[in-house]
């Protein structure tokens, strides 16, 4: 059960992830690398409640932590996934 709740954590991301395509669609050219500091801060703070505001519900820590740990590796691979066709087409265009 603690790795379902680890992992669950992907939802916030994909909601992160979300909200951070939205905002860089808005941004001018310029400032587009600073989405990718926007996502490092943000998926800091994130997994920092996320570990810290569940770690007296969770009965085990490691599997705990392995569920985080898969959440950000699945999405870290989405976003790249991502980010990539996004890329292939701006420059189509």
């Amino acid at each position: 059960m603690s790795f379902i709740i680890g992992f669950s954590f992907i939802i916030l991301l994909a909601i992160f992830t979300i909200v951070l395509c939205l905002i860089s669609k808005r941004l001018p050219k310029e400032y587009i690398l600073s989405t990718i500091v926007f996502m490092m801060v943000g998926d800091g703070v994130l997994v920092g409640l996320w570990y810290y505001g569940l770690l007296e519900v969770v009965e085990s820590i490691k599997p705990f932590r392995l569920g985080i740990a898969g959440a950000f590796c699945i999405s870290a691979m989405g976003r790249s996934i991502y980010f990539l066709l996004q890329n292939e087409k701006m420059q189509r265009l």
